[in-house]
């Protein structure tokens, strides 16, 4: 098969290549609100200044925890509600993040507080179920800004009453909750941790 060309086809190929040839091409530039710093070699480029941990919230969680095990051990505490709670929990973890699923999250969440409301039920009148809700659901609100980008924020409008309704059950046990022993203290630390690095 044989394709001819008419004069005006070369004419209009020719107009073609003088049009862009030994003319300087078009810059093309970043928007005025965003602007490039190259990284020097040697630095991680990959390093956000919000993912970096504060070493001293590592340390409050981190004695708190040794705490709350010494004190554990002379405590009437239920492990096995709490660890039955806390590995279906983890089954819902390891699914929502493999399959990043914030549906799963949600349910994750939620048992991991339980599990630990559950466990120091009996130590604190029921109030650590209120608490362990709560902090179940602010659990969804940072999991699921950080690793999501949701930004909705309806899962503070559940918490923010379980814990209140868990302040006034403790006031109303004050003093038997002040007899538990000192329980707080390493509770206190983990909480402050838990703010200083993550929610702050």
């Amino acid at each position: 098969m044989q394709t001819e060309y008419t004069e005006q086809d070369s004419a209009r190929v020719r107009q073609a290549e003088r049009s862009s040839a030994g003319l300087p091409t078009q810059q093309l530039q970043l928007p005025p609100d965003m602007s490039y710093s190259p990284t020097p070699a040697g630095q991680g480029s990959l390093a956000l200044p919000d993912q970096r941990k504060h070493p001293l919230a590592v340390a409050l969680i981190g004695l708190g925890i040794v705490l709350l095990f010494a004190r554990g051990a002379t405590l009437p505490l239920d492990l096995s509600g709490g660890m039955v709670l806390l590995t279906i929990a983890s089954c819902f973890f390891f699914f929502g993040l493999w399959k990043r699923s914030y549906g799963l999250i949600i349910p994750a969440c939620i048992l991991s507080g339980l599990s630990v409301g559950v466990t120091f039920a009996d130590l604190t009148d029921g109030v650590s179920v209120l608490w362990g809700l709560a902090l179940g659901f602010l659990g969804i609100f940072a999991l699921g800004r950080s690793l999501f980008g949701k930004r909705s924020q309806w899962p503070i409008y559940p918490a923010v009453p379980l814990f209140a309704v868990g302040v006034l059950v403790a006031i109303a046990n004050l003093p038997a909750l002040l007899g538990a022993g000192m329980i707080w203290g390493p509770l206190l630390l983990i909480g402050a941790g838990l703010y200083l690095g993550w929610f702050r």
